[in-house]
């Protein structure tokens, strides 16, 4: 039982609202799904489950309105024990599961070059087996846990060693695993899981193969961004929001520009139609209170 019942409540109606949003508005889930919730025995994905089949007890009447299977991997790390997690699953949670065994632990230590961090293999090799059991169980749909915070830290990772604005979607479709791969929990932030998951008492394995490079550039990123909110509380919240609300008349991106209706150098509109088409390109036409005009493009909007 939680340490305050009220409080964890309305924790829960928080995170439950912002996951609803961004499921509704990347339309995730539909009647008749099989959606694979990924649980990695993390803070994360745990209460994405928990949540998940919330949503489920909701949305279903006589029948469930969608199906829900929890699928664990274990990756043969040393000193591994999932036997807490089988516990939740099955006498707690009350969900469909698979536990998978597949060593990408050993594959990871030894195909990782020296200093290089391991999270990137790591990552597609899990990947790759979670598709295939998505196959096998018959579901068109994964979840995954990342939320808010790891949308803000890929993107930050990307911009600076990457010098690339790219972060994480929230949805999309592996066409050659004919897959959709679903992120509910993006906007929500880190702390409230963080939160909520030790008041739920979700059991948490530890990662051997992440705990052991505490140097990683993403682990330097999480204290930049934390840095961020000493300057605005609402900092990481406003860098969520803004990867929805981009305005490509003021980026450097001339492909970007072209691809959108515009003139790539001067940023003036060459396609009205394509244009009206990008987010607070013509504001006061999408409010019905003028024309579309192309000076316009020359404001701070």
């Amino acid at each position: 039982v939680p340490n305050n019942a009220d409080d964890t409540i309305k924790l829960n109606g928080k995170l439950m609202k912002q996951m609803r949003g961004t499921m509704l508005q990347y339309q995730m889930i539909e009647k008749g799904d099989h959606i694979m919730c990924c649980v990695s025995g993390g803070k994360d994905s745990a209460t994405l489950l928990h949540l998940l089949l919330q949503m489920q007890r909701k949305l279903s009447r006589d029948e469930p309105f969608f199906h829900l299977t929890a699928v664990h991997l274990d990756q043969k790390q040393p000193g591994y024990n999932g036997s807490s997690l089988v516990t939740w699953l099955r006498d707690q949670v009350g969900v469909p599961f698979r536990i998978i065994e597949q060593d990408t632990y050993s594959i990871v230590k030894e195909k990782t070059a020296v200093g290089k961090t391991y999270c990137s293999l790591c990552s597609r090799l899990r990947r790759g087996v979670l598709y295939s059991v998505a196959h096998e169980i018959g579901a068109n749909k994964i979840a995954l846990g990342h939320h808010g915070d790891d949308a803000i830290e890929t993107l930050m990772l990307n911009m600076i060693h990457g010098g690339k604005m790219k972060s994480m979607p929230a949805r999309y479709y592996s066409e050659d695993r004919g897959v959709h791969v679903i992120r509910p929990l993006m906007g929500c932030l880190e702390d409230d899981i963080r939160r909520f998951a030790m008041e739920m008492k979700f059991p948490i394995l530890p990662c051997n193969l992440c705990g052991s490079q505490p140097d990683a550039h993403r682990a330097k990123v999480k204290l930049l961004c934390a840095s961020l909110e000493a300057m605005n509380p609402m900092a990481k919240r406003n860098m969520i929001n803004a990867m929805s609300d981009v305005r490509p008349s003021h980026l450097l991106d001339v492909d970007l520009r072209e691809a959108c209706g515009m003139d790539g150098a001067t940023g003036r509109v060459t396609d009205a139609d394509r244009a009206a088409l990008v987010h607070a390109l013509f504001p006061a036409w999408q409010q019905g209170q003028g024309s579309m005009e192309p000076s316009l493009f020359g404001k701070d909007i």
